[in-house]
């Protein structure tokens, strides 16, 4: 069965193709811009109504830009596209097994709104990206 630190490296691995974009597994002291941080789960569902022991989790990626100028927030459109080298949407469709693994999955939303806030000492603008994986 796939775990959650392989769906966590399978995902850095899918983000860590868009150019321009730094990818973090964890919060870092000090980061680099644009930047997208890998959260652990927040929901997880361990009910088996899946079938053959799969069950389903949610992982933000938190997606943070520099907000040294207000219009450092429109940086985040190209992430947040369907469509597009820089698209998360896009490259987690590309490849919904995330390398492979025995796992299926979706970017579900970007439902939180728009917030300023900080991250090593500097104020961002940050949009939460929602990814739903079935894990077998």
């Amino acid at each position: 069965m796939t775990t959650l630190t392989q769906v966590r490296d399978g995902l850095f691995t899918r983000l860590d193709t868009i150019a321009g974009l730094r990818v973090y597994k964890q919060v870092p002291g000090n980061a680099e811009y644009p930047a997208a941080l890998i959260y652990p789960p927040t929901a997880v569902d361990y009910r088996d109504d899946l079938g053959a022991g799969s069950y389903r989790v949610q992982v933000v990626v938190m997606l943070l830009v520099p907000a040294t100028v207000d219009r450092k927030q429109l940086d985040l459109y190209p992430f947040l596209d369907r469509t597009g080298s820089s698209s998360i949407f896009a490259v987690v469709e590309a490849d919904r097994s995330l390398g492979g693994l025995q796992v299926d999955a979706r970017v579900v939303s970007a439902q939180d709104p728009l917030d300023l806030g900080d991250m090593a000492g500097t104020k961002v603008y940050q949009r939460a990206v929602i990814v739903e994986v079935i894990v077998s």
